[in-house]
């Protein structure tokens, strides 16, 4: 079989649990681009057949309406333990028959927990980079204990917005976080912070294991 590292173009398929979670496509662009010396194409399997109501079912039909090298599949760990989210994953992957290698992508409790890394970015994606209205974020060793991620997300956004009550009616923080994962892979840093958490740790492993074969 090819290693995947010897082709010249690499593409991968991200199974995510909805649509908001195309946040995680520039945080796995950043993250192949780290690893692989190919040229990547990233693609987001959505719009799948209606009838896909089983992980299972979505691997093998996204594996068929967006053939690929490398297959992500996206689960939020919320309340299990990411190891049950592993195996549920890894099962629903061997059911499938893709043949495609697997990585799996599991943020403890949710994705909107790792964009809580970055204040400024946050700032930038709400509008107004220059603010100074605490945000209080999480610091990072409590990141992946964070209640309620994507609600502490929102709310950091429209604080950051510094908007008055009266205009923060029409803010629409769902549409500000993809904004957030641009603005960190912009900076010099990337999204390398995020290698502080055992999440995105776990996630670079598997990452380096598939190109090293």
């Amino acid at each position: 079989m090819t290693s995947l590292q010897d082709l010249d173009a690499v593409v991968c398929t991200l199974v995510a649990d909805g649509s908001s979670d195309r946040v995680l496509l520039p945080i796995l662009e950043w993250l192949l681009e780290q690893h692989c010396t190919a040229d990547i194409e990233l693609q987001f399997a959505d719009h799948l057949p209606a009838g896909a109501s089983t992980l299972q079912e979505r691997i093998r039909l996204a594996a068929d309406y967006y053939p690929c090298h490398l297959l992500f599949v996206h689960r939020d760990a919320e309340s299990e333990d990411p190891a049950l989210r592993q195996e549920q994953i890894e099962a629903a992957w061997a059911g499938s028959g893709v043949v495609a290698p697997l990585v799996t992508v599991i943020p403890v409790r949710m994705t909107e927990a790792w964009l809580l890394l970055d204040e400024l970015a946050i700032r930038g994606a709400a509008g107004n980079p220059n603010g100074t209205s605490a945000l209080h974020l999480p610091q990072p060793g409590r990141l992946e204990q964070q209640r309620g991620p994507k609600l502490a997300l929102f709310e950091a956004l429209r604080v950051a917005s510094g908007l008055s009550p009266t205009r923060l009616r029409g803010f629409q923080p769902e549409a500000r976080r993809h904004r957030v994962t641009e603005l960190m892979r912009a900076t010099n840093q990337g999204f390398g912070p995020l290698r502080r958490l055992s999440s995105f740790a776990r996630l670079e492993s598997q990452v380096v294991q598939v190109f090293a074969n």
